[in-house]
């Protein structure tokens, strides 16, 4: 046995003992099961475990998340979708997300951000606007029957709908959930009835929309000061 072998021995049993005491935070989770996301960076997302109100009926109060009309329930969702700000990334970070700098859309300079920012926002902001777009679909006449005419609309209408069901089929396929979903006898039902009444395991929403609000790039000004493109702006076809 030579000194280099006892010396080998000593720093693979170092190496093995440091790697079993390290501990995964909430946060290796999270980015074990993203893409590349400059967020996490930024902020370290809390987690939360909750039971979903899967309930069947409506509850006492019933849940805003369940109206179909109203300007209460069209506040709550305009504010967890809609009108979210939007974040500002970098060249680095547009390249690590996959994308080409020359073709994403930069802050414009009246936003006095700098040449390297560019205009960014989270999938979970659209994925919840595509939800209430469809949630207003459902009361077309309340929502839309006066602008675009008798359902389905326009074609643009009827296209971002399909978008919005799409792109949430496929989100949802993405991540597919394996909570388990088990099963009760239910009164006045004669087979068993699924109770989705479920622990989950969340990222804190709440928590990543004061984040996003208060981080964010104040999303009015930053649409009127993007009206159009600006001088050598490449264009992609729709």
């Amino acid at each position: 046995v030579t000194i280099l072998n006892v010396f080998l021995f000593l720093a693979s049993i170092v190496i093995l003992s440091v790697s079993k005491n390290r501990s995964i935070s909430d946060q290796d989770y999270w980015r074990a099961t993203s893409y590349y996301s400059p967020v996490f960076d930024r902020f370290n997302i809390p987690k939360l475990t909750r039971t979903t109100n899967g309930t069947f009926w409506n509850t006492e109060p019933p849940s805003i998340w369940r109206a179909r009309t109203g300007a209460e329930a069209d506040a709550a969702w305009e504010s967890i979708g809609s009108n979210i700000a939007p974040i500002i990334i970098n060249g680095a970070e547009v390249i690590a997300l996959g994308k080409d700098p020359s073709v994403a859309v930069k802050a414009p300079p009246e936003l006095n951000l700098g040449s390297d920012a560019y205009i960014a926002g989270m999938d979970v902001f659209h994925h919840l606007h595509c939800l209430d777009k469809l949630r207003r679909e459902i009361s077309y006449k309340h929502y839309h029957e006066a602008e675009e005419g008798p359902s389905p609309g326009s074609e643009l209408h009827e296209a971002h709908i399909n978008h919005c069901l799409d792109v949430l089929a496929q989100a949802l396929r993405c991540t597919s959930s394996v909570d388990m979903v088990t099963f009760n006898w239910v009164e006045g039902h004669r087979m068993p009835q699924p109770d989705f009444n479920n622990k989950k395991v969340c990222r804190d929403f709440d928590a990543l929309r004061k984040w996003t609000m208060e981080n964010g790039v104040d999303s009015d000004g930053f649409f009127k000061a993007a009206d159009r493109p600006p001088p050598g702006a490449i264009i992609v076809p729709e």
